[in-house]
């Protein structure tokens, strides 16, 4: 079972050189996730994190490095006291399961009333075989403040998180990169999002939480009777989905004969930060689309309007087309964000559980 974390974890590497990634897998995991949330994990034994085997002894974190075979080198995190004096937080993980090459969002959430506007500066520290990097939030959203950061390139093995307010620990938590599990197979090339696009406030319904999907062959001809795969991301807190009761959110998309489909969700939200789909075709080798969003509001932090037009894109209504086609030629699978494009009005748009800076591929 997964838990949220408000204790603290410090980390100690021992050095040594970092696994290498190439074509042996960078990118999101495939299908839908495979844990139960995304909130962080508490150990039993604090005071020892190292798992045991059935003999009792140690064993290392991360087992080999995937380009030589080598052992890697021991990596650890060991418990120091915190109590998340300023916030009360949880930390949340996105991927759950994060495998080697992926962005790891990581989302910390004051639950004592903090609000966004009154949340103090908070950089994030992170430790892992490679080394140490410290990052600031790519965002701070909510009601009760909600800090996003990405942490791009994971690498496999522990990861140690330790998120610090005037140099004081506020919130630690760890999280294992595991190897990536193999993919469905290749049956006539990779399906590639060609386009992940945030409608425009001119192409925008009023009251609308659209979600088209199209799904072409290498010809371009639609698909007919293509599952898409449709799923929150791993932080998402189900129970507090505002319409789950009324109108539960849909797992798939299907295709009709022109290749089209298309879902309608009436403003999903959750208590765990701005509500987000992830999209694939099911059961084959396909980019994931990330992004899909009806999380933000119709302005942005600082107070700018989207659209300026009353109903359109009020209270976070957004609406969205995907385009997957089939590539024969295609070798990697990638996580693709959208195009912001109904954002333009104010902007540099903000990213969410995903890296502008980094493009998360991998090989099937």
């Amino acid at each position: 079972m997964l838990l949220g974390v408000s204790l603290g974890l410090g980390c100690v590497a021992e050095p040594g050189a970092g696994a290498s990634f190439g074509s042996q897998g960078l990118g999101a995991s495939w299908g839908p996730g495979s844990s139960s949330g995304g909130e962080a994990s508490v150990p039993d034994d604090t005071d020892a994190m190292e798992s045991t085997d059935s003999t009792g002894q140690a064993e290392e974190s991360g087992s080999q490095d995937g380009s030589t075979g080598e052992p890697l080198p021991p990596f650890d995190c060991d418990a120091v006291a915190a109590d998340s004096p300023v916030l009360d937080a949880q930390v949340l993980f996105d991927p759950a399961d994060p495998h080697p090459g992926d962005t790891l969002s990581v989302i910390v959430r004051a639950t004592n009333g903090t609000s966004r506007t009154d949340a103090p500066p908070m950089d994030l520290e992170v430790v892992d075989r490679n080394g140490t990097r410290t990052l600031s939030p790519s965002t701070i959203q909510g009601g009760e403040a909600l800090y996003y950061y990405a942490i791009a390139e994971v690498p496999l093995g522990g990861l140690c998180l330790r998120s610090i307010i005037d140099g004081a620990t506020e919130a630690s938590a760890e999280i294992e990169v595991t190897p990536r599990p193999v993919g469905p197979p290749i049956d006539g090339g990779i399906f590639k999002v060609r386009a992940n696009h945030q409608w425009t406030c001119a192409e925008q319904p009023t009251y609308g939480n659209e979600l088209h999907v199209w799904v072409r062959d290498e010809d371009g001809v639609g698909m007919e009777g293509v599952p898409v795969a449709l799923r929150p991301v791993d932080s998402t807190d189900s129970e507090s989905i505002y319409n789950q009761g009324e109108q539960p959110l849909p797992t798939q998309i299907v295709t009709g004969p022109d290749g089209h489909g298309m879902v309608f969700n009436y403003w999903p939200i959750s208590d765990h930060g701005l509500f987000v789909l992830e999209a694939n075709i099911d059961g084959a080798a396909s980019d994931i689309a990330t992004e899909l969003t009806t999380g933000w509001w119709e302005t942005n932090n600082d107070g700018c309007n989207y659209c300026n037009i009353p109903s359109v894109n009020v209270w976070g209504h957004w609406s969205y087309t995907l385009e997957f086609q089939r590539d024969p030629g295609a070798t990697e699978a990638c996580v693709v964000a959208n195009d912001h494009a109904g954002m333009t009005a104010c902007g540099e748009p903000v990213h969410i559980h995903h890296d502008p800076a980094a493009t998360s591929c991998w090989s099937p």
